[in-house]
């Protein structure tokens, strides 16, 4: 299933060629997930470096980890624009979403074939491209998951969101891999890990939820079988760095190592290594 088809039957006045569509990338700066996830996406979308949106419709997609996995943010109505100077040139687009394409926002994967770092591309280059491949049962929401620079999870908080597979958790954090950090509350030890596997971050995380050491050596000594379960819930789990699920085992190995110097956990917390 194709998503154009789809918005040709949630809006008739919909047309290919009166389309731009925004592959809404990390900048440098900000991350689109979390922009959406915060409920800013909508003001962060209406300012461009260039005039972006000279079509009536906007179809904004999310990257969601890898080059060509893309999340659906919703169908706009590109009305005006204003050009202002301050605090850098740039254009200001008055963007209104289309109501009858709402439901799907933030629920439908879609794979593409589009690789290009074109970000803006016209509607026809993706008119036979973004097929569906998943539809979740709610939309991601900044009250399931708060975005990755602000998740801080204590043991029995991501015991729950695994035990119950909540949507948002699941599909953000399957969504990228990257270096998290947890913390031992009641000594105030650090361990640094990454996440290098197919199911990102959400992957490595369900190991700690299994048995609350995730098979380190270190871990597995404090919190393992002998540990109490007032023990294991001292711990907590923050992300300090997310890398799109392509990065390479070389790559996450360095940075997990940066980050182990820089919060010396080999010194003094539960790294060995």
């Amino acid at each position: 299933m194709n998503l154009f088809d789809l918005l040709k039957v949630w809006e008739p006045a919909f047309e290919v060629k009166k389309a731009k569509v925004h592959l809404a990338r990390y900048n440098g700066n900000e991350r689109p997930l979390d922009v959406f996830l915060e409920g800013q996406f909508d003001e962060w979308q209406r300012w461009q470096n260039k005039r972006n949106f000279q079509r009536e419709f906007v179809v904004s997609l999310i990257s969601a980890g890898s080059p060509t996995r893309w999340l659906y943010a919703g169908l706009f109505r590109s009305l005006d624009h204003v050009e202002e100077f301050y605090p850098k040139p740039h254009y200001y687009y008055t963007l209104e979403r289309v109501p009858s394409c709402e439901e799907w926002v933030g629920r439908l994967y879609l794979q593409s074939r589009y690789t290009e770092r074109h970000s803006y591309p016209k509607g026809e280059t993706l008119a036979d491209d973004l097929t569906v491949t998943e539809l979740l049962a709610e939309r991601l929401s900044i009250s399931d998951f708060p975005g990755f620079k602000a998740v801080n999870l204590t043991k029995a908080q991501l015991d729950t969101v695994v035990r119950h597979q909540t949507a948002a958790w699941r599909a953000a954090l399957s969504s990228v891999k990257g270096i998290y950090v947890i913390t031992d509350t009641t000594t105030g030890r650090l361990y640094v890990g990454k996440a290098s596997g197919a199911d990102g971050i959400w992957g490595r995380w369900c190991a700690y939820a299994a048995n609350g050491h995730g098979g380190n050596v270190a871990l597995r000594k404090e919190f393992g079988i002998e540990a109490t379960e007032e023990r294991r819930h001292a711990l907590r789990f923050a992300v300090l760095e997310i890398a799109d699920l392509s990065a390479t085992e070389e790559d996450l190995c360095e940075r997990e190592s940066h980050w182990k110097s820089v919060l010396l956990s080999r010194e003094h917390g539960y790294n060995r290594n």
